[in-house]
């Protein structure tokens, strides 16, 4: 169980720096500083498309990873619960006049990136790597500086469901409209990613 509730923690904190302002460095630096603390008993997964994928790779089983999935939507629906105590409802949206293609472009070009990091990391002995947290992270702060013009960066299943979710219940909000965008590109990307990473590994 502990290592549930410790993907449901990290990825209330990642979903939670978003929707503060969703700042590239403060939401990187919430992202590392959770990996350095979940790596070594949930494998610090916090996106539902890398535990996907390290179930592709049966690093999990299928058990681990309905509950992983569900206990990540969990801490970002607790996220952006907490956020619209504070002020608003989160909006998780691309800008608005791009092409659909160039959002789910951008949303699997960037979690490939991601997830391409994430398993180079853990193909090898950390031991010998203090500084696989930054090897992890800095994708991800690479990609909000580049998408979020465009996708808005997301990158994570978990970060739209959330809001999306509460946005139903509050009936407030339109992040449940863009919710596919950030299933299909950050899915696609993280099976590039497997497929490319089982590639080298041969």
């Amino acid at each position: 169980m502990k290592k549930y509730v410790l993907e449901l923690i990290g990825t209330f904190f990642i979903v939670f720096t978003v929707g503060l302002g969703s700042n590239p460095l403060s939401v990187g630096f919430a992202y590392i500083a959770m990996i350095y603390i979940g790596f070594n008993v949930s494998g610090a997964h916090y996106n539902p498309v890398i535990s996907l994928v390290m179930f592709l790779k049966k690093k999990i089983d299928v058990k681990d990873l309905i509950f992983y999935v569900i206990f990540q939507i969990i801490g970002a629906c607790l996220a952006a619960t907490s956020i619209a105590m504070m002020k608003s409802n989160m909006q998780i949206q691309p800008v608005l006049g791009d092409s659909i293609y160039s959002v789910i472009f951008m949303e699997a070009i960037f979690t490939f990136f991601i997830i391409l990091a994430y398993l180079s990391v853990t193909s090898n002995d950390l031991k010998k790597n203090s500084f696989y947290g930054l090897v992890v992270g800095l994708p991800l702060i690479v990609g909000i500086f580049s998408a979020a013009p465009v996708s808005g960066a997301v990158f994570n299943p978990a970060l739209s469901i959330g809001p999306s979710i509460i946005d139903i219940l509050t009936g407030e909000g339109v992040s449940q409209y863009f919710t596919w965008y950030y299933l299909v590109g950050p899915i696609l990307g993280g099976i590039l990613a497997y497929l490319l990473n089982k590639l080298i590994e041969k």
